[in-house]
């Protein structure tokens, strides 16, 4: 699954899954002209499970020289048969006033299927 900005994945859970991890998609990290990557916003990854909305996974971001924010995190979420679900990212800029200068990420989260 790959999780794509400004798009939003629903589903209903057919079979039981995990998700272990979730990393940024570095050939999304926006650059300039000449090809000299730019800042990009921190991109939370996100999920909507039933009635409980906006639930934050993680934050991640791609900005090497500040290690505030890691571009990769380790999760332990499980979702089961039935659950309707959302997944979506939204970037988070402190500053809104330079909000559209920041772009979000591309995430891809990674886990398993429980076979029973």
């Amino acid at each position: 699954m790959v999780i794509k900005p400004g798009e939003k994945y629903t589903f209903t859970v057919e079979r039981p899954f995990h998700i272990s991890k979730a990393v940024i998609d570095f050939s999304s990290r926006p650059h300039d002209s000449c090809g000299v990557y730019i800042h990009s916003a921190i991109t939370s990854l996100i999920v909507d499970c039933e009635d409980h909305k906006g639930i934050i996974l993680c934050n991640l971001g791609s900005q090497e020289t500040k290690k505030i924010v890691k571009s990769e995190a380790d999760l332990d979420i499980n979702f089961r048969v039935g659950q309707h679900i959302t997944l979506y990212s939204e970037k988070l800029h402190p500053d809104e006033s330079t909000n559209n200068l920041f772009k979000t990420l591309t995430i891809h989260p990674s886990g398993y299927e429980f076979v029973v």
